[in-house]
């Protein structure tokens, strides 16, 4: 077996000590490929939408930008506005590693009982939620 795939007992001194590990990488990685995977399939639909139902111009790409509220973005999405649907995406690929920790938080508390790790990573989540929401 290779070092990084023997279980814990087998490890040699100084291993990781979390008695789910592979579980927690294994979800933690598909929690990243998944949240990759839809945020640019939903970029791929809205430049898809943008370019059939109003053909760009090089001074609407000049005068185009992203807004920024949440509410803003998911009127145009109901409506079926491509760059509302392009920012959809590019909110979803930031929402993406967000997901991954509060994933993580879950996983530590409920699958491997391990509560430090558990403290640990909530903090990380509440102070990256914080910066999101109140820093700007």
């Amino acid at each position: 077996m290779e070092a990084n795939t023997k279980p814990i007992d087998e490890r040699p001194k100084g291993s990781p000590e979390v008695a789910n590990e592979f579980v927690i990488q294994d979800v933690s990685g598909w929690v990243l490929r998944i949240g990759v995977a839809v945020s640019v399939a939903v970029m791929i639909l809205g430049l898809t939408l943008s370019f059939v139902r109003h053909p760009p111009t090089v001074k609407a790409m000049e005068s185009t930008h992203f807004k920024a509220g949440l509410a803003v973005i998911w009127h145009g999405v109901i409506h079926g506005h491509g760059v509302e649907i392009i920012e959809m995406g590019i909110f979803l690929l930031v929402l993406t590693p967000i997901m991954r920790v509060a994933m993580s938080v879950i996983l530590f508390a409920f699958y491997d009982h391990d509560w430090l790790y558990t403290l640990v990573t909530l903090g990380v989540l509440l102070l990256t939620l914080a910066s999101l929401l109140f820093l700007r």
